[in-house]
């Protein structure tokens, strides 16, 4: 009985302090994404269907995930806009062989107008309001 005991115990010991470091991986809220003309600011929490391999693409085959605009990843210069992998490009194509925030909210709005407008406008958007 004693023996069961101490086990419960180390068990539960050992859950509390483990679910605070898995609470820290999580991704937090509120992510400014500061290198777009007008700032967006995303919520993982309203994105939690996705898994993180939609958004962000495998780095040297591993989830080495980054900013996008991370020196060395996808150019923030305006010079680069038209760039196929440029910022602006792998957040806004509707084009690129992988999903961007727009193509995902395209498919997401699906033929509700009101919802496109919504997910995929410029002005007055969930992404620049």
């Amino acid at each position: 009985m004693r023996k069961q005991l101490f086990i419960a115990l180390v068990a539960v010991f050992a859950l509390a302090f483990a679910l605070p470091l898995v609470a820290a991986d999580a991704p937090a809220d509120g992510l400014k994404m500061q290198s777009t003309k007008k700032p967006v600011v995303f919520n993982h929490s309203t994105h939690k269907t996705a898994k993180c391999v939609d958004c962000h693409h495998l780095v040297d085959g591993k989830e080495n995930f980054q900013k996008c605009g991370t020196a060395g990843c996808h150019s923030t210069d305006a010079a680069d806009k038209k760039k196929a992998d440029s910022y602006y490009n792998v957040i806004h194509s509707k084009k690129a062989k992988m999903s961007t925030c727009i193509s995902c909210h395209a498919e997401a709005a699906g033929g509700d107008k009101a919802k496109k407008k919504e997910l995929t406008g410029c002005k007055g958007s969930k992404c620049h309001p």
